[in-house]
């Protein structure tokens, strides 16, 4: 685990993947207390934000399945077979009004405040079952652009040999994903089973790189830049250059996000399988943001 002094009420102390002592600000979080979402806070999602033409989800999101209590925010799964639902999305250059079959409601909040580079973290449990896609990540779009970083994304995954699915990797293959321009970089690996118990996921982004850490432990590294010293070392060094060489675009330069937490369900037939887990829900202990002290 990472080290953390607590100075105040805002402000922390954490050793960086280099082994300094940085300072972070709480400029942002919510610890879900009280009996209902902080509107003040977040866009609770009605209908269908994304994926017009129902491609990957098969999901009708409700603010019904957002529920708050005992410190906890708990995005609620619940079979709901709906036909011909109208919705209204913005495709290109307007909105569309559509129609589709859904075959579960779930929860999904979003930020109403945008952010750029800092630390996001998240502490969670999640829903465990075949066809689920529990996220939490960041989103943003400038001048007809997406950018997004994915803090993690557990969907169904195929075995060693990728051919069938596996229900024993269900909860435990943690995708870490960056978005820029039509492009991805997406590395995963095979942990342990984050539907047992709470975990804490940490992304910190900053000029020069994006990191991505589970319980206190480093495991991915995404650098920007690359030079003679090294891939990602002496960071001021490459931003100084005029024309420094790149290893990445995604999802730079620095584009404000919001923050997005949600659970989809994917299209039968490997949408769930099992009825009787239903309800069920992704249940969040804390949302926080926080930006790098200066001194």
């Amino acid at each position: 685990m990472l080290p953390l002094l607590t100075l105040g009420q805002d402000t922390i102390v954490r050793k960086s993947s280099a082994g300094e002592d940085e300072r972070w600000v709480l400029t942002f979080g919510d610890d879900f207390n009280g009996d209902k979402i902080d509107e003040s806070k977040w866009h609770v999602i009605e209908g269908i934000p994304r994926d017009p033409m129902q491609g990957s989800n098969y999901v009708w999101y409700s603010k019904d399945n957002v529920e708050v209590s005992q410190g906890m925010c708990r995005l609620v799964l619940k079979n709901d077979t709906m036909f011909n639902r109208p919705f209204a999305i913005w495709i290109k250059d307007g909105m569309k009004e559509m129609k589709g079959n859904h075959t579960h409601s779930s929860g999904e909040i979003m930020s109403k405040k945008s952010f750029d580079f800092g630390m996001y973290e998240i502490r969670c449990r999640l829903p465990k079952s075949k066809g689920l896609n529990s996220a939490f990540w960041m989103y943003g779009e400038k001048d007809g652009v997406n950018n997004e970083i994915d803090v993690f994304e557990y969907w169904d995954v195929k075995g060693p040999l990728k051919m069938m699915y596996s229900e024993a990797r269900l909860c435990k293959w943690h995708n870490m994903t960056a978005h820029y321009k039509g492009r991805m970089s997406i590395e995963g690996y095979l942990g342990e089973d984050m539907s047992e118990g709470f975990h804490t996921f940490t992304c910190v982004w900053d000029e020069c790189k994006i990191e991505w850490w589970v319980d206190g432990k480093l495991r991915r590294t995404m650098y920007r830049y690359k030079g003679m010293r090294g891939v990602g070392k002496v960071c001021e060094d490459y931003v100084k250059r005029k024309n420094p060489a790149k290893l990445e675009e995604t999802p730079f330069p620095r584009d404000p996000m919001q923050i997005i937490s949600n659970v989809s369900v994917k299209k039968t037939p490997d949408g769930p399988d099992n009825p009787s887990l239903f309800p069920i829900s992704m249940d969040i202990d804390y949302i926080r943001y926080y930006k790098k002290a200066t001194k």
